[in-house]
């Protein structure tokens, strides 16, 4: 899971639910995000369980000054958590090459093609080279995302998941 994508487009999808947006290119354009909207990771990780069964999920992100609670609550949720520091110019690049390379020691050293399915909570389209690459080696690959995720990273995806039906159940209240 891309922690900081998926938290940052739910807040817009969440504006656009409550009418503070009227579409998602408003909430672009604009700048307009319910910063009120959080993810309770452990519905989150009750979501997935409910999709894949047993689950061994990672959650990839930033450290910031103000989010060490957030892995916290990962962590008690289930979640392994791997974070990197941000790099120049406070980018968080790391964290998705950090998702990528054990996305693909994990898959080739310790899954089963034909056998395992995969889930990748992100709707980056950087993404979609290595999910192209897994499916051609016949692992199952599903994106978990927002409806507005990434078309080539959906269409290389062997099925996708929208999460917009659950963006209130999945809210931190």
């Amino acid at each position: 899971m891309d922690c900081s994508n998926l938290f940052i487009e739910g807040q817009k999808v969440s504006a656009v639910a409550k009418g503070m947006a009227r579409s998602l290119e408003d909430s672009r354009q604009r700048g307009v995000l319910d910063f009120e909207y959080r993810l309770d990771l452990y519905r989150f990780m009750t979501l997935l369980r409910q999709a894949q069964g047993e689950t061994r999920a990672v959650v990839f992100g930033s450290v910031t000054d103000s989010n060490e609670g957030l892995w916290r609550h990962a962590a008690s949720a289930g979640f392994e958590v791997v974070t990197v520091e941000r790099g120049f110019g406070r980018k968080e690049k790391r964290a998705d090459i950090s998702l990528v390379t054990r996305l693909c020691r994990d898959a080739y050293r310790f899954g089963h093609a034909r056998r395992d399915r995969i889930t990748l909570v992100t709707g980056n389209g950087d993404y979609e080279p290595v999910v192209k690459r897994l499916v051609a080696d016949a692992f199952a690959v599903t994106v978990l995302y927002w409806a507005h995720a990434s078309r080539e990273l959906r269409k290389a995806a062997t099925a996708f998941h929208s999460l917009d039906p659950y963006i209130s159940d999945l809210a931190l209240v």
